[in-house]
């Protein structure tokens, strides 16, 4: 109310800005978007997805045209605008082909047997990593459960490369013996 008041920019209903910036952004989409549609096709974007991509664009478009300047032509500006987006989608189907390719095939399913199985091999770990010392045990934890090389398990502990490999020493022939008792001295092997 005290905007229409006054005189000068205040006075300028907010409405008619907006509608005005709407019929800008209107204009573009309708001049350009066939020249978006044809070059998210051009920068290899799948058919079933450049609806999608087109939207981003004109997404990035509405927020960006306020600032467009127009020291290059509009076509330039949505042309980059446009390799963004379809960079952005190619560069997410590699990530997801790569996350696919790399989860493993699901095999049969587990039956009561392999279940129980299972479960007595996690309960066995767990009584044996009871019998470590604590140094011991998150060496041993980092490096043969997680696959975490010594170098790096003396970053993530702030030890010495050595000491790494002397508690992990101690840790495997601990095991050793662990297995060993387990089935009767018959797995110590050579020697055991």
């Amino acid at each position: 109310m005290i905007a229409a008041a006054m005189p000068g920019p205040l006075a300028q209903d907010p409405s008619a800005q907006t509608s005005a910036a709407d019929r800008e952004f209107e204009a573009v989409y309708r001049e350009h978007v066939g020249f978006v549609w044809r070059n998210l096709r051009r920068l290899g974007v799948p058919e079933p997805e450049i609806e999608d991509a087109a939207h981003e664009v004109f997404l990035v478009v509405l927020r960006r045209l306020p600032q467009f300047d127009g020291s290059a032509a509009i076509t330039t500006w949505l042309y980059a605008i446009t390799r963004g987006i379809a960079s952005n989608r190619r560069r997410g189907d590699l990530r997801r082909q790569r996350r696919h390719a790399e989860a493993p095939e699901p095999g049969p399913a587990e039956g009561p047997g392999e279940w129980l199985e299972r479960s007595q091999a996690a309960a066995t770990v767990a009584r044996f990593l009871a019998t470590l010392t604590p140094e011991q045990r998150v060496v041993f934890e980092l490096f043969e459960i997680e696959g975490l090389r010594a170098h790096e398990v003396g970053a993530a502990l702030d030890l010495n490369v050595n000491t790494v490999y002397t508690r992990l020493r101690a840790a495997r022939a601990r095991f050793a013996a662990f297995v060993a008792a387990l089935h009767g001295g018959a797995a110590g092997g050579p020697h055991g």
